[in-house]
C-alpha cells in the first residue's frame, strides 16, 4: 500500500508562528506515515517543475525543523508567550502578546525549513508513484486549487483519500471571508470529482459534508469518522502555575474570528466587572487573528477598565497552552459553529471544567460534565461563568472511556479503512 502524502500545508507552516488545529493534525499524520509506517511513503509537493515526490528522510528533517519553528515543545520557563502572560495576570494588567515577524522574518523562516530538508528536484509523481498508491491529503490546500490535482487524471489507479474537517464556510458564510466560501466550495467540488474515500472527525461534520456532496449529485463516498486524539501531553497530570493559584481566570482557545463569539464574551465581562469590580476574573484569549480579527482585537482593547482583565496571547507552545488550561477555572468555547472542538477535549482530559456553546459538534465530543449554553444567551454565559468563579476550584471527575483514543489506535483504524479503498470509478472510466 504505497502512500503519497501531500506536504503542501506543512511546507508553508513557517508562515504561521504557531499551528492551528488543522496544522497539528497534518503534522501528526506526517509523523505517523514518515516515522512509523512500514509502507513505502513519499512526500508529494507541487513545484515549479511539476508535482514531485521526495523521500521520507527529507520530510523527517523538515518536520523536526517545523516543530522548532512552531516552538511546539518549548517548556513554559523558556516560552516567551507564557512568560509575557503570567506576570501581567498576577499584576492585574492587560497584556497583548501578538508577535508579527514581518515579511523578512517569514521569508527567513521558510528558508530555514528548506535548508533543513535540503534542496533537490525530486521525482515526477505521475511516472514515479507505484501502481495502486494511495494519495493522502489532510491539509486541504491542494483541494482548493484544482490545478494542483490535475496529475490525478493521468493516474486513475491512484486512490485519493481526502480529509474534510468541516464545511463551515458553506453552512454559515456570514462568519467567514468571501474567499473562504469560494475555497470551501471548490474543495467539495474536487472531493466529489476525485476522492476514492473521505476522512471526517465527527458525525456532525460528516452529515454536513454529505449534504454538500448531495447538492452536487455526487456519488456516496466511503467515509470514516474518527475523533481526533489529543496530544499525549494532555493525558499527563495538569500543570497549573502555582503563582496564579489565587488569581481566578478563564481561557478561550482558537482563532480570533467572528464565529468564535469573542464579542459576546466581552459583553459578559463588562457585566462581570460591574458586579465584581477589582475582583473580576481574568479572561485569557489564546490564538491568532482570523477573519475580522483586527476588529475584535480593537473592541477588546477599547473597553475601558474591563481591558485590564483581558489578555490576548499568540504563539504559546503546547506545554505553555497546557499550563494555561490547567490553571483556568474553566475553558470557554462559545462558538456559533464547529466541526470538532479539540480544546474542549484537551481541557476535559486535564480536569478543567468546560462551558461550551450548545451545538451538535460540542455535544458529540464534550465530556459528560460539560456545561452547555446557547451561543447567543449572554445572561446564561454570565451565570455559568459566575458559578465556576464563585465556587472553589472545581475539577472534572475522570470518566472511563472518554477521549481514550490514541494516535496509534487511530492510525490502526485508518489503515484498515485505507486497505479497503477502491480506485475512483469515475476516474477510471474517464
Amino acid at each position: 500500500m504505497p502512500i503519497a502524502y501531500d506536504v503542501t500545508r506543512l511546507m508553508l507552516g513557517p508562515l504561521s508562528l504557531t499551528p492551528r488545529g488543522i496544522d497539528r493534525v497534518d503534522l501528526a499524520y506526517a509523523r505517523h506515515f514518515f516515522e512509523h509506517s512500514p509502507e513505502d511513503c513519499f512526500a508529494l509537493l507541487p513545484t515549479a517543475w511539476g508535482t514531485r515526490l521526495f523521500p521520507r528522510e527529507r520530510v523527517l528533517r523538515g518536520l523536526t525543523k517545523l516543530e522548532e519553528l512552531w516552538s511546539e515543545n518549548r517548556l513554559p520557563a523558556v516560552d516567551g508567550a507564557w512568560m509575557s502572560l503570567a506576570p501581567t495576570i498576577q499584576a492585574g494588567k492587560s497584556s497583548w502578546y501578538v508577535r508579527s515577524p514581518g515579511a523578512v522574518g517569514l521569508s527567513l523562516r521558510l528558508f530555514s525549513l528548506l535548508k533543513a530538508t535540503g534542496f533537490e528536484f525530486g521525482t515526477d509523481a505521475v511516472s514515479g508513484l507505484p501502481q495502486g498508491s494511495i494519495y493522502v491529503n489532510v491539509g486541504q490546500i491542494g483541494l482548493a486549487v484544482p490545478f494542483l490535482l490535475r496529475w490525478l487524471q493521468r493516474r486513475p489507479d491512484v486512490r485519493p483519500l481526502f480529509m474534510l474537517h468541516d464545511v463551515i464556510p458553506l453552512e454559515m458564510p456570514e462568519y467567514v471571508s468571501p474567499g473562504s466560501v469560494k475555497a470551501h466550495a471548490t474543495m467539495v467540488d474536487q472531493t466529489a470529482k476525485y476522492a476514492a474515500g473521505l476522512i471526517v472527525t465527527t458525525q456532525t461534520a460528516k452529515a454536513a459534508i454529505d449534504r454538500e456532496l448531495a447538492r452536487r449529485s455526487a456519488r456516496p463516498l466511503p467515509t470514516i469518522a474518527l475523533p481526533l486524539p489529543i496530544p499525549a501531553i494532555f493525558r499527563s497530570a495538569p500543570d497549573p502555575d502555582p503563582t496564579l493559584a489565587h488569581v481566578p481566570y478563564f481561557v478561550v482557545c482558537g482563532a480570533i474570528e467572528l464565529r468564535k463569539n469573542h464579542l459576546m464574551l466581552l459583553e459578559v465581562w463588562k457585566r462581570l466587572h460591574r458586579r465584581f469590580g477589582p475582583a473580576t476574573p481574568h479572561l485569557v484569549i489564546t490564538g491568532s487573528k482570523g477573519w475580522q480579527g483586527e476588529l475584535i482585537m480593537d473592541r477588546l482593547k477599547r473597553c475601558g477598565d474591563v481591558s485590564d482583565y483581558i489578555h490576548v496571547v499568540h504563539g504559546l507552545s503546547t506545554p505553555g497552552l497546557k499550563r494555561v488550561i490547567s490553571g483556568a477555572r474553566a475553558l470557554l468555547m462559545p462558538s456559533f459553529i464547529e466541526g470538532f472542538g479539540l480544546p474542549i477535549v484537551e481541557a476535559a482530559r486535564l480536569g478543567t471544567p468546560v462551558i461550551a456553546s450548545d451545538i451538535s459538534a460540542h455535544r458529540e465530543v464534550g465530556h459528560p460534565q460539560t456545561r452547555f449554553v446557547d451561543p447567543i444567551d449572554g445572561p446564561g454565559w454570565e451565570n455559568a461563568i459566575t458559578d465556576y468563579f464563585s465556587a472553589d476550584h472545581i475539577r472534572l471527575t475522570e470518566t472511563v472511556g472518554y477521549a481514550e483514543l490514541t494516535w496509534p489506535a487511530y492510525f490502526s483504524a485508518l489503515s484498515a479503512f485505507m486497505r479497503d479503498l477502491q480506485p475512483n470509478g469515475n476516474m477510471i472510466n474517464r
